[in-house]
């Protein structure tokens, strides 16, 4: 099959790697794959930057006037109404993945005429396409009546104004009017688009994100102890990775349950380990000396951190998915996490580490001194991580059940 995908660039974070990650699958499974991106970084096979297109004289400026004004999101692109002479005429189905970032880069506009022209699904990796701006509602459920009166119009992506009713009147128009099968990235985000307005009548289908099991996979004993000595990790300590929204969460205010559990658990004996933009900031404000490691750039860099690991602690409020959590148990290191979104699915208790009930801070902190306290328990987990991620979410199975997915949706045409 000749598959084109849309997303916002390539290169960036987890909605970047899953992307590229079945880009490269598909690939190798013998099918033609080519990703249109806003923003091109470096160079990729089978990756092309949208080019720029002028359009109007001035509409582009008098369209930026507009939603500075109004908070209304992203409402005129004419390089993205481009794709429609881009894309190769003889494309058996077109992917769509984010459709915001990359600076404004999509308009939604065009969705109807591109789902006549070609087959298409759309991959919801968040929450945008549900609501009147945000990527995240958190605990917000205006999204399920039309939004408006928005309080929260600082969650990215940020809106000067409150154009949310607007934003989301316009979303359901369009993806009426738009030939799409909705894909979530978990059964939580499948859920969440059956009951949402927006998406009302349309088919819904569940791909897992797919994980790298190749790059992210246990390290043998002596590679190991190697990577913990380079970190400064003694080999009678317990290291407790915190990355992402984890660690993340803690400089916003929100979802500080696991910095407070390794505050009361801490000691010599347990090591924090801080990975990524702001582990310094945070290493001040806990009361055991932490390693802390600047942002990873490359999946082998990250799975270097997890392959030195003995817990990985996931504290998000909210998660579509829970790749660093799926990402962990691939390298044979357990977690412990909250049992919210699509962590639920991502983390079993008893399988690949410890779920407890989302923001209990009490069954946290027990569940996490059993795990520091239980070197056995741990190996036995992180092995059965191990077997799980390989049957769930391993790339080539993933690559796989999109195949018979993008399969689907052209017969139903």
């Amino acid at each position: 099959m000749k598959i084109a995908h849309v997303h916002t660039s390539n290169v960036g974070g987890g909605a970047e790697r899953s992307v590229c990650s079945l880009h490269h699958e598909l690939r190798a499974l013998g099918h033609e794959s080519l990703l249109y991106v806003g923003r091109l970084d470096g160079e990729a096979q089978g990756v092309v930057e949208i080019p720029y297109v002028r359009g109007v004289p001035g509409a582009r400026r008098a369209a930026r006037w507009a939603e500075n004004c109004t908070g209304w999101q992203d409402i005129y692109n004419p390089s993205f109404r481009g794709l429609l002479e881009l894309i190769p005429p003889d494309t058996d189905l077109v992917h769509f993945h984010n459709l915001w970032g990359g600076s404004g880069y999509a308009d939604l506009s065009v969705l109807p005429a591109m789902t006549t022209k070609w087959p298409a699904v759309l991959t919801e990796r968040q929450h945008w396409t549900l609501t009147g701006h945000c990527g995240c509602f958190h605990d917000c459920e205006r999204w399920q009546t039309g939004c408006g009166a928005c309080p929260r119009l600082d969650i990215p992506p940020a809106i000067p104004r409150d154009g949310t009713r607007f934003n989301w009147r316009r979303k359901k128009r369009i993806m009426q009017s738009s030939r799409l099968t909705f894909v979530g990235i978990s059964n939580y985000v499948c859920d969440l688009a059956r009951q949402s307005p927006i998406w009302s009548g349309k088919r819904v289908e569940r791909v897992y994100n797919g994980i790298d099991v190749d790059t992210f996979l246990p390290a043998d004993a002596t590679h190991r102890e190697t990577l913990r000595t380079e970190l400064g990790i003694a080999r009678d300590q317990v290291a407790v990775l915190l990355t992402g929204q984890t660690l993340g969460g803690y400089r916003e205010g929100i979802a500080t349950e696991g910095f407070t559990a390794l505050n009361r658990i801490g000691g010599p004996g347990v090591v924090p380990l801080l990975v990524g933009h702001g582990a310094v900031d945070a290493a001040s404000r806990l009361t055991t000396t932490a390693v802390v490691v600047p942002y990873r750039e490359t999946p082998a860099e990250m799975a270097a951190c997890y392959q030195a690991a003995d817990i990985t602690l996931v504290t998000s409020h909210v998660e579509a998915f829970g790749r660093i959590a799926a990402e962990s148990q691939a390298c044979g290191t357990p977690v412990v996490a909250f049992d919210t979104g699509g962590l639920a699915e991502v983390v079993l208790d008893g399988v690949g580490g410890r779920s407890v009930p989302r923001k209990d801070l009490e069954r946290l902190v027990v569940a996490l001194s059993e795990l520091v306290n239980d070197e056995v328990g741990r190996k036995h987990l992180g092995a059965r991580g191990v077997e799980f991620v390989r049957e769930n979410f391993a790339s080539r199975r993933i690559g796989q059940e999109y195949v018979e997915l993008y399969r689907s949706v052209i017969e139903g045409r």
